[in-house]
């Protein structure tokens, strides 16, 4: 790591929560990077609730109100690192992460899991543990930040092609219900908007917006098949908070109103 980055060692952890164990809302005083090993639950901060699972992590602002909260039936295990300091959160950007998009996949946790063991034993010396501490943090965060960007430039290789595709079509499985963009697709994944539409349309004959709406309205297909479900409770699992507009979209799709779909299938 380039050694203009000013960042200091708070603490870390790890945690199996119970079942509906929640903290918050509250604020933390440090930056915190949260990885999801097992299980599932939700994050809610800065207006958004994040739906997260196994292979992802997210990340902690300070001085923002936050709220996490376990899954009632399959709860969460995760481990984190607190960090400090002038270059922070320039690292997390520098990752891909911002206020707005906090999220991130998290596929090696065997890889963290290492990084856990050299703090413990760099809290458990007895002389220049800090130092130790400063260390681990700095390789922990080499190494990540190589993870997160591996992707982040472009390359016209077809293989990489189909990896963004894949990996835009895999966030918009995991987020449709939440209030998805396209820019937002793009920069999780680490191209621009515009060529991330170019390869859509050359990988999927669509384009990502039409895509993103085909699924949600395929989602929303399904949980209509649920009777205990209103339109609105439809509308709200698919990603629209306006009832109205999801109706209109999904008749632009189906050719029918959510009603006349329902009747149908239990006709």
């Amino acid at each position: 790591m380039e050694a203009q980055y000013q960042i200091s060692y708070c603490y870390h952890g790890k945690m199996q929560c119970e079942p509906a164990y929640f903290w918050g809302p509250g604020i933390k005083e440090q930056y915190k990077l949260l990885f999801i090993h097992n299980g599932r639950g939700e994050y809610h901060f800065n207006g958004r609730t994040y739906n997260l699972e196994k292979g992802q992590g997210f990340a902690v602002y300070p001085e923002m109100i936050c709220f996490m909260k376990a899954d009632d039936g399959d709860p969460w295990f995760y481990s984190w690192i607190a960090f400090e300091g002038r270059d922070a959160e320039t690292l997390l950007e520098n990752a891909l992460l911002d206020r707005d998009n906090p999220v991130f996949d998290f596929s090696q946790p065997a890889w963290f899991d290492a990084y856990l063991q050299e703090f413990d034993s760099a809290c458990k010396k007895k002389n220049l543990h800090g130092l130790a501490l400063q260390s681990t943090l700095y390789r922990f965060f080499a190494d990540w930040l190589d993870t997160m960007m591996v992707h982040r430039n472009p390359v016209n290789s077809s293989s990489s092609k189909e990896r963004y595709v894949n990996q835009s079509i895999e966030y918009i499985r995991m987020n449709y219900y939440n209030s998805v963009s396209i820019s937002e697709i793009a920069r999780i994944v680490g191209i621009d908007r515009v060529y991330l539409s170019t390869l859509f349309k050359e990988k999927m004959s669509v384009s990502p917006q039409k895509y993103l709406l085909q699924f949600r309205m395929n989602k929303a297909c399904e949980l209509l098949g649920n009777r205990n479900l209103s339109i609105a409770d439809v509308s709200r699992s698919v990603g629209y908070g306006d009832p109205l507009l999801f109706s209109k979209m999904f008749k632009k799709v189906t050719g029918l109103s959510p009603s006349h779909f329902r009747e149908r299938l239990h006709a």
